[in-house]
């Protein structure tokens, strides 16, 4: 690639690339392509962390997408104006045909946890899920979300108490900020926040860390503020759709996330958690038809 590219040009170079390169090569090309908002202001050193990828990979990408270094690159990309981003967005078409758009919709979906999975860092990954193996039933599970973000929250709630293990969802402000000023050292608080910025979670995790709680936070963006309050931090960062909402895709991963946690630790949990599935299924037995 010898054409030098400026600004838009590189997000839509590094989406058609993508496909045509390794995996550790294509996971830095796609998060190029999905965080030109954030690639602006980070550091080399943070996207090779963040990625798990070297230093020598990400200066052969952006080589790739015709830069002379990472340098180079986050200077183009932090010259793309606010109706450039939007434009980047603008790639699901409205069809008439509504078979189309349900085949569109079920893509998008399939291409998030496609890119999440080359992005997500499997040893925090594994550091969440043997919090969760480990985890006295004597201590608080609370989780938080806000939004679209609670629903995720009452999804996973339902299936922790399947297996027998109880957990708490507040809806009310002052009652999440009341049950994390009562956590202490062996409780967890998981955080889903597809923004990162949302004020109530981001009081909950600095309140229950400060107690000694762990803390786990979910979302999409890369050194968000909830991360910076959290022990654990999960980054699915995928493409945003704008048909179907801001955190559409996200919503998507974050479940699938959370559905992987909850397989590993019925799997550990052996009987325990078949006698609870068996009984929880017997419970409510007769509620059908």
């Amino acid at each position: 690639m010898h054409q030098s590219l400026k600004g838009r040009e590189i997000i839509l170079y590094a989406k058609t690339l993508a496909p045509t390169l390794g995996k550790k090569e294509r996971s830095i090309a796609h998060f190029i392509e999905n965080n030109p908002d954030v690639i602006s202001t980070m550091r080399i050193n943070e996207v090779s962390k963040f990625l798990k990828v070297s230093i020598a990979s990400i200066t052969k990408v952006s080589k790739k997408l015709g830069c002379s270094g990472f340098h180079e690159l986050k200077n183009s990309i932090s010259e793309i104006s606010a109706s450039d981003q939007d434009s980047l967005q603008q790639d699901f078409h409205i069809s008439s045909r509504y078979e189309d758009i349900l085949e569109r919709t079920f893509l998008n979906s399939i291409l998030a946890l496609q890119e999440s999975l080359t992005l997500i860092n499997s040893e925090v990954f594994n550091q969440v899920a043997l919090l969760l193996i480990n985890f006295n039933e004597n201590n608080k599970i609370i989780l938080a979300g806000c939004g679209g973000s609670r629903s995720i929250c009452d999804d996973f709630h339902h299936k922790l108490l399947k297996i027998g293990i109880f957990s708490n969802v507040y809806y009310d402000s002052h009652m999440q900020q009341m049950s994390a000023s009562l956590m202490k050292p062996g409780d967890i608080l998981f955080a889903v926040s597809h923004s990162g910025k949302t004020a109530d979670v981001i009081n909950m995790l600095k309140t229950a860390r400060e107690n000694g709680a762990d803390t786990v936070s979910i979302t999409n963006y890369f050194n968000s503020p909830v991360t910076q309050v959290s022990d654990y931090a999960i980054i699915s960062s995928v493409k945003n759709n704008p048909i179907t909402g801001e955190n559409a895709s996200t919503r998507i991963v974050h479940l699938n996330i959370l559905d992987a946690l909850f397989t590993i630790l019925a799997n550990e949990r052996g009987q325990k958690s078949q006698d609870s599935l068996q009984k929880t299924r017997d419970s409510v037995q007769s509620k059908r038809i």
